[in-house]
């Protein structure tokens, strides 16, 4: 499949999606999803999504999300996938060959696009859908007018998106601890597209509002994610995703050794008789385009 051009506003995140980062999370889609479903499910039950809803399901990814979305809309019901990144898609395109259209994948489609200049049929869908998809865009604001273009009149917008680091230890125990061993980045302002751009409710709200959406609601949610069954498993999980992978990635194996120490040492407490247990705290935003 033809790799989306990196052009345009999104460029370095298109660019981004279609190396190492893209590939490192296709090749942990599974663990990934089972980790962050609770918190998709949270955004999917306050959108609402009903039988025969039509969806669009923004950085679906490797689209376990998406799946799930055609669940609920079932045969009557329409869903698409938008990302930017080859590599999850090719994950997500397997997994719908696998379902299959009589389990429920018939309705489902999935396009290397990217959002923010996507041209969008006016109010195709009923419901815009993300689950930690909307954090990377560098204009925000053009992104989300061009959604909502998509959107019919009092049709729902419904994300998910971390809250403030010191919120979800998952990203930063690892950042902290890898920074006593490798060089910190150049410092970056805190609307910088990445993980945590959309940590502040205010300025979720007025790119919302910006981009004309009415009825903007924002609410924490906070639930216990499962970072794996024993703690090397976690351990794995932790130095490689988010900042904490940007910053240990490059560094020497001698180096990510002592970073791996360090870490296990230090979520000796959160391991249970179910797993090693983090809590995660994001924001659920709703907003209907008028």
């Amino acid at each position: 499949m033809e790799r989306l051009q990196t052009v345009g506003d999104n460029a370095p995140q298109i660019e981004y999606w279609n190396g190492p980062a893209g590939e490192k999370w296709a090749k942990g889609a599974a663990s990934q999803d089972a980790m962050l479903e609770p918190l998709g499910m949270a955004a999917m039950d306050v959108g609402r999504i009903q039988p025969g809803d039509t969806v669009l399901d923004v950085g679906c990814g490797s689209g376990g999300a998406t799946l799930e979305i055609a669940r609920r809309v079932g045969s009557g019901g329409r869903v698409l996938g938008v990302d930017v990144s080859t590599p999850m898609l090719d994950v997500a395109r397997a997994r719908l060959d696998v379902l299959g259209n009589d389990r429920g994948g018939g309705g489902v489609t999935f396009e290397n696009k990217d959002v923010a200049t996507y041209p969008f049929e006016a109010g195709m869908f009923d419901i815009v859908f993300s689950r930690f998809g909307v954090m990377f865009f560098v204009d925000p604001v053009v992104a989300f007018s061009n959604i909502r273009t998509g959107l019919k009149s009092g049709g729902r917008l419904a994300f998910v998106c971390w809250q403030a680091l010191n919120k979800n230890p998952r990203m930063e125990l690892p950042v902290t601890i890898a920074l006593k061993y490798v060089p910190a980045p150049p410092p970056k302002g805190p609307e910088t597209p990445g993980p945590l751009a959309f940590a502040d409710p205010d300025r979720v709200r007025r790119i919302l509002s910006a981009a004309g959406f009415d009825d903007i609601l924002i609410e924490p949610f906070e639930t216990v994610l499962h970072l794996g069954e024993d703690i090397p498993g976690a351990v794995q999980k932790l130095m490689g995703s988010g900042q904490a992978g940007r910053l240990i990635g490059p560094a020497p194996d001698a180096v990510k050794t002592k970073i791996a120490k360090d870490i296990a040492n230090s979520i000796t407490g959160y391991q249970t008789d179910d797993g090693v247990k983090m809590r995660g705290a994001v924001w659920v935003v709703t907003a209907t385009a008028p």
